[in-house]
């Protein structure tokens, strides 16, 4: 058989199959002789053991959460991928080999959206938010790769070929196993995007603890971007790279190893933006890696050929990954940043950077928990601490209760607040201001229950501080930083940009608290408000029914009476149920459901809804109109609501007088009266607001229910009214618009 892989490209199959056969069992006949050891076997099972090993320990030792359970999934197929691998490179018969390696891929199938999902939810406090915007990728990625894998009768692979000057087996791919390598590079540049994400997210020592989760991810999936693409540009697999992807699975078992060893007293739970990732160094790394390789890909082509090339094409990734390492260490960027300080006169702080980046992270922040996070990630950045706690005061004033830290993760049952003592002596010591303390350094009984209550993680870690946060003299939290990279101490200008930092977040937190305040006084003045309006109604209808209840017995045998009772009870009845049926309408969201309808058969309708008085006139002028995009239903109710509100307006009689027509692409309506009128400073103030009325026996809901839903079809609403002399309601729909299904 000619060498190399360019005679099975080149055809003979029948041929190449029965020499490749013989080849195959002297090869493995003179290795076993020769040697004692099959190295890519051995690494294969070596990954294959690791992996499983590894998924049965986390399924037995950790919580059943949907992070875990796809960890175990994700280690589980790629155990048995290497499983196959394991069989079929130690097979002595040709199709036996080929058997193997095409089931492979039904294991590797599994691999994409299991690690994907993984990615999603690891050490994320609010995976659930990701797997909802992702589900419609992990649907993809999870048919897609089984669909390939099980595509054509072959398979994946269509051969194996030995190459004399290589010394190995090469697999040519058909263009389902292009595709499904393809599928695999993609997947692995979002998975390790993911963990980039999450490890940017992290701070403190919760960086300290999935820092070697996120490095071992990364190097499973980076070497799989390589094979992948390795097998894509030459369309066929090989012993080597299958050697690699074995290697790469047992080193990344021994990372993840490490950090589940680290991580088994505690999870991390993280709040990364659901927003998409903008300057994510994986994509970056990887499009480069991609581009380079594929120009050189190229070049080598062009001039003939080159058998180091893969070679080549692995160092430009290990290099790759190497420099994104470095940038990513915290102990490399701080000798950096010392060494710019002490040689080219640099301020040990960017005093602006620190300052955009606080105000940015905090400004709009109106949540305490979540403000508190971005307090403690601030400090923990700008000092190169992995140790930061902030304690709060909370609303009672008699503890300090955790509000967010980089170390410690609150007690899933009982309190999580400092000894009682703490407080007291706080508000004594640092009611005129506060400086930072070296609480290792001071032996004052709160500074003991500090250090008791904020333990060492990194015995070098240098000296605990703690930061009161005074404002206006009132002590409303502390927080304590540990754990300093490398052990460096505070020098004075830490210490003053720490103060400066705690004086904006004790303003921060007291912004905070008076706009709870303001919230909460607020809601009960609005259901104070609502609470008046229900007792007045109920008032009248339990009055009706005690009258009715008092004559009950007298005039029981009164066929009149009776007859007179029924109605007053199914008139309470109807009014308490109309009470109820408000508030809902109130509280629920109504979906918009829009359609092509007539806005005058709309207004016809209503009219017939809303009812004929002897007394009051009714004039409608309706112009035609174009079909457009409304909510018919609701659109009816809001014309209704106007009826029946210029109806009580009018009084025992008058003029309603109703007009369509069309006004520079809209549709308007008008509803005008003859009634009573309201005054400029309630349509100004009170009249599309909750519980604002000026009926009796009115909630104040319905022209409020009007207002949202015109303008949830883009409308527009205006009122013209004069006391004593009328009120008209203009309502403009656009005709021509792209109104969806949406809420009111």
């Amino acid at each position: 058989m000619p060498p190399g892989t360019a005679a099975s490209l080149a055809g003979e199959p029948a041929i190449l199959k029965a020499e490749s056969r013989n080849r195959f069992q002297l090869i493995v006949c003179s290795f076993r002789i020769s040697s004692k050891v099959n190295f890519p076997v051995l690494i294969s099972l070596v990954a294959a053991a690791g992996a499983f090993l590894l998924a049965l320990a986390t399924l037995l030792s950790r919580p059943r959460s949907v992070a875990n359970w796809s960890f175990f999934v994700g280690m589980l197929a790629c155990s048995l991928e290497q499983g196959c691998q394991v069989v079929g490179l130690d097979a002595v018969a040709l199709q036996d080999m080929l058997f193997w390696q095409r089931l492979a891929a039904l294991p590797l199938a599994l691999v994409p959206v299991s690690w994907l999902v993984f990615s999603l939810t690891f050490a994320r406090g609010n995976h659930r938010e990701f797997l909802q915007k992702w589900r419609p990728g992990l649907i993809l990625f999870a048919a897609l790769p089984l669909g390939l894998a099980l595509w054509q009768g072959q398979g994946w692979i269509r051969d194996a070929v030995w190459t004399e000057q290589a010394g190995h087996w090469v697999f040519p791919v058909t263009l389902a196993g292009k595709a499904l390598h393809l599928t695999m590079l993609l997947t692995s540049i979002l998975i390790i995007t993911n963990v980039e994400w999450t490890f940017r997210a992290a701070v403190g020592t919760s960086r300290w603890r999935i820092k070697y989760a996120v490095i071992g991810v990364a190097l499973l999936f980076g070497v799989r971007i390589y094979s992948s693409s390795q097998v894509i540009l030459y369309s066929a697999n090989n012993v080597q790279l299958i050697v690699l992807n074995s290697a790469a699975l047992a080193l990344a078992c021994l990372l993840l190893g490490v950090w589940a060893w680290r991580s088994r007293a505690a999870d991390v739970d993280l709040y990364p933006s659901t927003a998409a990732l903008h300057k994510s160094l994986t994509v970056l790394l990887a499009g480069a890696y991609l581009i380079v390789v594929g120009v050189l890909a190229k070049l080598v082509s062009a001039l003939g050929g080159s058998e180091s090339f893969p070679l080549k094409a692995l160092f430009i990734l290990l290099a790759l990954v190497g420099l994104s390492m470095l940038y990513l260490s915290d102990r490399v960027g701080q000798a950096t940043r010392r060494f710019v300080s002490r040689h080219l006169k640099r301020p040990l702080h960017d005093y602006r950077a620190v300052w955009t980046t606080f105000t940015e992270r905090t400004t709009a922040v109106m949540d305490r928990q979540e403000f508190a996070r971005a307090a403690v990630k601030v400090i923990s950045e700008t000092f190169e601490v992995l140790s930061v706690t902030l304690w709060l005061v909370d609303s009672s004033r008699n503890h300090l209760t955790l509000a967010a830290s980089t170390a410690l993760e609150p007690a899933p049952v009982g309190p999580n607040h400092l000894p009682d003592e703490v407080l007291p002596e706080l508000t004594h010591l640092f009611a005129a201001g506060a400086q930072p303390i070296d609480i290792d350094g001071c032996e004052e009984s709160w500074c003991k229950a500090l250090r008791s209550s904020n333990p060492v993680f990194f015995p070098k870690g240098g000296h605990r501080h703690c930061l009161p946060l005074v404002s206006r003299g009132e002590v409303l939290g502390l927080i304590i930083l540990g754990d300093r990279v490398r052990g460096m101490l505070l020098a004075a200008e830490d210490l003053e940009l720490l103060k400066c930092l705690g004086d904006q977040i004790a303003a921060g937190v007291c912004n905070l608290s008076l706009s709870e305040r303001l919230l909460n006084a607020k809601e009960m003045e609005a259901f104070q408000l609502m609470s008046a309006f229900l007792v007045h109604d109920l008032k009248n209808t339990a009055s009706a029914l005690s009258l009715t209840l008092r004559n009950l017995p007298i005039h029981f045998e009164n066929p009149a009476f009776r007859e007179d009772a029924l109605r007053t009870l199914g008139k309470s009845v109807g009014r308490i149920n109309e009470l109820i049926w408000r508030l809902t309408t109130l509280r629920e969201k109504r979906e918009l459901k829009p359609a092509p309808a007539d806005l005058n058969q709309i207004v016809t309708t209503a009219l017939e809804a809303a009812g004929a008085s002897p007394e009051i006139a009714v004039v409608s002028r309706l112009q035609p109109l174009p079909a457009f995009a409304m909510d018919r239903r609701q659109v009816e109710s809001v014309i209704v609501n106007l009826l029946l509100n210029a109806k009580e307006a009018l009084g025992s009689r008058g003029e309603i007088r109703v007009e369509t027509s069309r006004e520079n692409g809209w549709a308007l309506l008008s509803v005008a009266d003859t009634g009573c009128g309201m005054s400029p400073e309630f349509v100004a103030n009170s009249l599309f607001k909750p519980f604002k009325t000026t009926k009796r026996n009115g909630l104040g809901i319905g022209m409020f229910q009007v207002k949202a839903v015109v303008e949830a079809h883009g409308g527009k609403i205006a009122v013209n009214s004069h006391a004593g002399q009328g009120t008209t309601f203009r309502l403009w729909l656009p005709i021509q618009n792209s109104l969806t299904e949406r809420s009111v």
